[in-house]
Parts: structure tokens; sequence; C-alpha cells
């Protein structure tokens, strides 16, 4: 009888947990994660610089981009990703933290939290997933999932944006 009362209370407390405000989880860093997560920050400077030649070093044009937004779902291709990239006329600015990295084998996922600048200007925050696979031994995008939260629903732990990180 107790361990079916303890058992419940264990229950009880998951439920009633706030896991917002739990501490973040990271995995124990090794040369794999290491270079699964300096994959997906170069994606990211690709994404700030506008670097058409490292998104495609990266990133696998056969692959989807998923968004998740309170107005809706959309996909497109990578190849779509790339044309927005490339996008001289448009300033964007990425960072993430706390990335949590998967992996066996050839194939890993990295999840991450980020917020985003658009022209200088915040613009959003989330949740991105990224499903990577390792071929000819050098890891690449597949595809890629991220969530859009509203301005007033973001909390970023980075901080204000200075203007050097914007320029650079």
């Amino acid at each position: 009888m107790r361990k079916y009362i303890l058992f419940l209370a264990m229950i009880y407390a998951c439920e009633k947990a706030d896991r917002s405000t739990m501490g973040t989880v990271r995995l124990k860093s090794d040369a794999t994660t290491d270079s699964i997560e300096f994959v997906v920050k170069e994606m990211l400077v690709a994404i700030s610089t506008n670097d058409i030649e490292k998104a495609r070093y990266h990133v696998l044009e056969e692959g989807r981009v998923f968004r998740v937004r309170k107005d809706g779902m959309g996909f497109r291709s990578n190849s779509e990703f790339f044309k927005q990239t490339a996008d001289q006329s448009t300033n964007y600015y990425e960072r993430m933290w706390d990335p949590i990295i998967m992996y066996r084998g050839n194939l890993a996922v990295a999840w991450t939290t980020y917020d985003f600048h658009l022209n200088g200007k915040f613009s959003h925050c989330g949740a991105e997933s990224f499903t990577l696979t390792r071929s000819n031994n050098r890891w690449m995008v597949v595809d890629w999932a991220y969530t859009a939260n509203e301005p007033e629903n973001c909390n970023s732990p980075l901080g204000k944006v200075s203007k050097e990180e914007l320029v650079n």
C-alpha cells in the first residue's frame, strides 16, 4: 500500500510541476556533439550573414523547414530557405542557447531555444529542432522545425543584442 501511495504522490508531483522553471539539461559534450553543435551554429551564422555558400555547405537542399506559429503551420523547402538566405536586402540575426544534442550512428537531433531579429529589431523567439545526417564523415542539416512565439512571450537569457552583433 505504501508503494502505491508513493507512486500516486510522484505522479501528482510530476503533473503539477511547472516545467518552464526547470533547469536546463545539458548532455555530456564529446567530439561528435561538438561537431553537430558547430554545424547548427554555422547554419545560424549563414542566416545572420546572408551567406548562401555557407548555408548550402551545411544544409541539404532536399530537406524541408517546418514552422509553427500562433496563426498556423507552414512548410517550405530548403531550396526556398536558400533563396531567403541569399536575399541581401533583409538583415537577419539569430542567436541560440542551451542546445541539447542526441545522436546515434549517422543520425542526430539538435534542439535549442533561440531569438530572432529582423532588420535590427527583435522579431520573435522559440524552440528549434534540427535533424542532421552524417555523410562522408560530415554532418549536414536535413530537416528543421521551429516555433515562432510572439515577442511578449519571449525572455532571452542572452539579453539585448548589441549594435556590433547586428553589424557582424
